[in-house]
């Protein structure tokens, strides 16, 4: 008889005193954070989040979630998730700092989560758990989980989703329904669609689990914690509006008009005539169907030539850094590299190639449009949902990818994915009769996963946010690393 979890946070009280790898990760985080200041190039959104957080208490804005992914989310979800932060901010930490602060102390939390959870499985060797250290330091997932954006907040929601499980397993029945609850409700305040992904895997889940004549208590508790609790406090706390937008998602989502969107990332430059090439003052508009997030004064005027950008929002958001804060430490570190001299190069040259262009217009060097505009897959069409599901979990390919200066980059961390995805299958194939497959826990992980690569596969028509959202996957893919060697656990009546 497995014994059953001890009380995480009496765990967790201890952790990061006596854990030097939680507290390498805190400290890493922060010292990163700190460095970056106000540069929103490596996360473009960033400042919308910002924007919510400055408009989120005592503001007249009618709308304070505009133009950031919580534009559906409760407010009273946001009043208490962002307070800790709001605390910070009031004790003279910067705005930015203060949201970045909360993004590293909520993957800490995730981190600990799933330490634990390593702990209960029956898995003591510290090089198993550096291992799972070791993945929260892929560095997109460092990055994400750095600044201010909504993945550190779903990472830490399906890890609560977990732990709720695994304590309903073991027969923690209110304890459990509480993580459930409480993961679930925040995982549908923060990503809907997300959250039913979700909803559906555990449809699946419960139908597995009733074969298997799991107990049919734990089968309600579950429905209870998942979707019964969440969908009664959604209700309760969001506006009319978002409401209707999660009825319309669950009810009448037509994921053929949602892959028809355009995958282009269009930002309109006006560039003075007298600076073009030079890296001189410039101004930065939106156009078209641009994803970016960039803000600030439009269009051309007199004396100025408009060039239009497709893609490359990094390499614009860096290059105007770099010219406004010649004398922050970021852009002195990159000078010491050489690296701001290779960024402006890059610039001239693409402001060049847009210039002799009739349409001004500035496209990746290497590429056509279809270098990062994907081509999602069709419900009629299976087969159709391979390559991009393909590129979702692989992409982008080193030396193969077209999508611009920013994807080049980040093709060199598609490795380590693949490694991952390696080590959880040799683990998978070396400890297939360990019986993890009637492990609740695992069988959650890989349906979710497996739902989070196919609705991807469907819907996903940029490379580069296809690229952001696959930080997701990182802990269903943990969980099943975790609990691939773990003995299947006994079922608690």
């Amino acid at each position: 008889m497995t014994r059953a979890p001890s009380s995480y946070f009496s765990i967790s009280r201890h952790l990061l005193s006596r854990n030097k790898l939680v507290a390498a990760f805190v400290t890493t985080h922060v010292l990163f954070a700190t460095f970056l200041g106000r540069l929103y190039a490596l996360a473009p959104d960033e400042g919308g989040y910002l924007y919510t957080f400055n408009n989120l208490y005592g503001s007249k804005n009618p709308n304070p979630q505009y133009d950031s992914g919580w534009i559906t989310a409760p407010k009273p979800f946001l009043w208490i998730t962002y307070l800790p932060a709001k605390f910070l901010n009031i004790l003279g930490i910067p705005d930015y700092l203060s949201i970045r602060i909360l993004s590293i102390a909520i993957a800490t939390l995730s981190l600990i989560l799933l330490i634990n959870l390593k702990r209960r499985s029956g898995n003591p060797s510290a090089r198993f758990e550096n291992s799972i250290f070791l993945v929260f330091f892929i560095p997109s997932i460092f990055l994400w989980t750095s600044v201010g954006l909504r993945e550190v907040f779903i990472i830490l929601e399906f890890s609560l989703v977990i732990v709720g499980l695994e304590y309903l397993v073991h027969g923690r029945q209110l304890r459990g329904i509480a993580y459930l609850s409480l993961g679930s409700y925040a995982l549908l305040s923060t990503k809907n669609y997300l959250w039913i992904c979700l909803i559906l895997s555990s449809l699946v889940l419960t139908l597995l689990l009733a074969v298997k004549h799991f107990p049919k208590r734990k089968l309600i508790n579950l429905s209870v914690g998942l979707v019964l609790i969440p969908c009664i406090a959604f209700a309760s706390t969001t506006s009319v509006y978002a409401l209707k937008f999660l009825i319309t998602s669950v009810f009448h989502t037509d994921l053929a008009s949602a892959a028809s969107r355009s995958g282009d990332s269009i930002i309109q430059v006006a560039l003075p005539n007298s600076s073009v090439g030079t890296g001189g003052n410039s101004s930065v508009g939106t156009g078209g169907h641009s994803s970016s997030g960039i803000i600030g004064p439009s269009g051309s005027s007199k004396g100025s030539t408009v060039v239009t950008f497709h893609g490359d929002s990094t390499l614009i958001l860096l290059h105007f850094y770099l010219v406004d804060h010649p004398r922050a430490a970021f852009t002195r570190v990159l000078r010491a590299l050489g690296i701001e001299a290779k960024v402006q190069k890059i610039w001239d040259a693409k402001v060049k190639a847009g210039l002799v262009k009739k349409s001004v217009s500035a496209l990746p060097d290497s590429s056509s449009l279809s270098g990062y505009i994907l081509k999602p897959g069709k419900v009629h069409h299976p087969l159709s949902i391979a390559r991009p599901a393909f590129l979702f979990m692989f992409g982008p390919i080193p030396f193969l990818n077209q999508g611009g200066v920013a994807l080049d980059a980040v093709t060199f961390e598609s490795p380590l994915w693949w490694i991952l995805y390696s080590l959880v299958l040799y683990r998978m194939i070396r400890y297939r009769k360990s019986g993890y497959v009637r492990d609740p826990l695992f069988s959650l992980a890989a349906i979710y996963f497996l739902s989070l690569v196919a609705f991807s596969a469907l819907v996903e028509v940029n490379l580069g946010t296809s690229f952001r959202h696959r930080s997701i996957l990182m802990v269903p893919l943990i969980v099943m690393f975790i609990r691939a060697r773990g003995k299947t656990p006994a079922i608690a009546d």
